[in-house]
């Protein structure tokens, strides 16, 4: 196998990112590191390779404290430890990856989105300020994301397992494109629901939230309800509003989406989003929400 060795230049980073608008996440170079492809140890090598000649992204599963922790937005609010994942491992790895992320989009979609560099380890965890280890299985920073997951898990994994890890997966990514604004949504979107005021549990009352056009969230992660006992009664931004759409179309099967859906407003901002992403970027979002769903 070729192998392809790739010297980093700080210089070269500065330049390029003062003469582009255009840059993919991971034409963002750390200083001074230095990557060999095939790092030699996993039968996914090949596999790894590949992505790397299609995408210009380094999976890695061999790196360094300076390598991880280059990428300061990483613990920027967290200071994350991590584990290495066993080469013996990567294959599966890659595996999970392919039905969780790679085989969900198109080329196009992924020479856009995919970061500079994907770790791979077998455990991430941070200290939360209450002194509690908190696990994570994805974290991103400016222009890294980590994937974690034990040697044992992987050798274990169900479907309801891979449903769990793909929403939590998708979730991130999401967030990590739109904040670094590798995606567009459209405005559009903002256009369908009054955001002024709280909404009724009056299901008869214009008030209603399905009436205005919002949706229950997932998980009911850091979203507009996090605070209130019935998340009918808030109020929402139009940030938070589409936050809780995209989470939703990630991880929500066709079949689950149907009541929502009766409710015209709700309806029409789901096919606002729907649309948009099938025209831009070849794919539709649903097909994300229902695997492992149906």
């Amino acid at each position: 196998m070729r192998k392809i060795v790739i010297y980093l230049s700080i210089l070269g980073l500065l330049g390029c990112l003062a003469c582009s608008k255009d840059k993919k996440i991971g034409e963002v170079e750390p200083l001074g590191l230095d990557y060999e492809l095939p790092q030699g140890k996993s039968p996914a090598d090949d596999r790894i390779v590949e992505m790397y000649k299609k995408y210009e992204s380094y999976i890695l599963y061999e790196y360094s404290d300076k390598d991880f922790y280059y990428d300061s937005d990483i613990t920027q609010a967290r200071s994350y430890v991590y584990q290495l994942l066993d080469p013996r491992y990567v294959e599966n790895m890659m595996d999970l990856l392919d039905e969780i992320w790679f085989d969900l989009y198109p080329e196009k979609f992924h020479q856009q989105t995919l970061p500079y560099q994907v770790f791979l380890a077998s455990d991430l965890q941070y200290e939360d300020f209450y002194g509690e280890i908190v696990k994570e299985f994805v974290w991103s920073g400016a222009f890294s994301v980590i994937v974690s997951v034990s040697a044992e898990k992987l050798q274990e994994l169900t479907p309801e397992m891979k449903l769990e890890l793909k929403n939590k997966l998708q979730i991130k990514l999401w967030s990590f494109w739109r904040s670094y604004n590798y995606i567009k949504l459209p405005d559009e979107f903002y256009e369908v629901s009054n955001y002024v005021g709280v909404a009724d549990t009056d299901e008869s009352s214009p008030d209603y939230a399905r009436a205005r056009g919002f949706v229950d969230g997932y998980n009911r992660t850091s979203l507009w309800y996090d605070y209130i006992d019935d998340w009918n009664t808030g109020s929402i931004s139009e940030v938070a509003d589409l936050s809780t759409f995209i989470e939703c179309l990630l991880t929500r099967s066709s079949e689950e989406w149907k009541d929502d859906l009766t409710w015209p407003l709700v309806k029409k901002k789901y096919d606002i989003l729907r649309n948009w992403v099938q025209e831009q970027y070849g794919f539709d979002i649903q097909t994300v929400g229902n695997l492992f769903c149906e």
